[in-house]
């Protein structure tokens, strides 16, 4: 086996003895995809579904019109995008698991790609990015989810430097006066007259880093497109302070879930909440240095999946165990008991 090759349960345990725990301040949480071409993206951006985030607003929007009853009055956001998650739709939410065995099932489950290379993803990701679904930043990358698909920070943005550069002109004036003093004293060569004129010079090079810097958060805030979103925030989260900062927008979070549905509790499960980069339309990046890979830079391939099922149910990790619904359980429990073929092992 090479180093970031996976045939078996072995060469997993292997490869997760060979990178080592993660390092102090950091969570390890795994992925497994069934083909290795995959990106790491949620359901919403991936290539070839383009509507789906054009229309994301609308179709979350119709799903809460229509099934009223299957959500509670009492859920986040966050928690009615982990259900409708859950149903399949596609949401900004990418499936994670604390356990690296359930995510090598979801690499190697689905026959359909049993013909392609797999991937087992490790992620170590910081601690300061790994929230609670009660986060203040947890709902606001969740309340993008309801915003129109013309949503653009960068617009947002630039609408919000106007205000500030008016300010700067108004002081303008300040700042010149300050100056021209700063001039008469210049040739004055006592210390003390030095130092006042050292602390002058600070207070001009803080001018836009202070004043101004505070001038544009509140600016920030109060854009129609931002008070849109505070209020979507405040429909279920009435405390939620209404300060962001724009930085917020592009962020990946690790986002651990209740365990009140007995799905994510089998599965270990949590989720990447993706945020956006400039604009509505593109996702938020992953930081490359939270993903792990072979010594050699690789990613951990995974093949002989069909082998690996079979050992994996000895671990206890079937779809049985892991997909616990009525719905879910009939394939295979119904399949133990279909005759097998001849020379098949029972």
């Amino acid at each position: 086996m090479c180093s970031h090759e996976i045939s078996s349960v072995s060469d997993l345990l292997e490869i997760l003895k060979e990178i080592g725990e993660p390092e102090q301040g950091h969570t390890r949480f795994f992925r497994g995809q069934a083909d290795v071409r995959w990106r790491m993206l949620p359901g919403i951006y991936r290539e070839g579904c383009e509507y789906l985030i054009e229309n994301e607003h609308k179709i979350i929007k119709d799903t809460f019109t229509n099934c009223p009853d299957d959500f509670s009055p009492d859920d986040t956001l966050f928690e009615k995008l982990v259900k409708l998650q859950h149903y399949g739709y596609a949401t900004r939410l990418l499936d994670l698991t604390a356990n690296a065995l359930v995510a090598l099932y979801f690499a190697a489950w689905n026959k359909e790609h049993h013909d392609k290379d797999g991937e087992l993803i490790i992620l170590d990701i910081p601690d300061e990015e790994v929230k609670y679904g009660d986060s203040d930043t947890v709902a606001v990358l969740s309340a993008l989810s309801l915003q129109s698909e013309d949503f653009d920070l960068i617009k947002i943005i630039d609408n919000s430097r106007v205000p500030m550069l008016t300010k700067v002109f108004e002081d303008g004036l300040k700042a010149e006066q300050i100056r021209s003093y700063i001039k008469a004293i210049e040739t004055e060569g006592n210390e003390s007259v030095k130092k006042i004129r050292k602390n002058i010079q600070l207070v001009l090079d803080k001018m836009d880093t202070v004043v101004y810097s505070d001038s544009f958060k509140t600016t920030f805030n109060e854009q129609k497109e931002i008070a849109t979103l505070i209020h979507d925030i405040r429909t279920d989260k009435p405390s939620f302070r209404p300060v962001i900062e724009f930085s917020d927008f592009e962020r990946v979070l690790c986002v651990r879930a209740k365990l009140n549905n007995a799905r994510i509790s089998r599965q270990q499960g949590c989720f990447l909440l993706f945020g956006i980069s400039n604009n509505k339309l593109r996702p938020a990046s992953i930081p490359d240095g939270w993903q792990r890979k072979a010594k050699n830079g690789q990613k951990f391939i995974v093949r002989n999946k069909e082998s690996i099922m079979e050992e994996l149910k000895s671990f206890g990790i079937s779809k049985k165990t892991l997909f616990p619904e009525l719905e879910s359980q009939a394939e295979e429990i119904m399949s133990q008991y279909k005759p097998k073929k001849h020379g098949e092992n029972r």
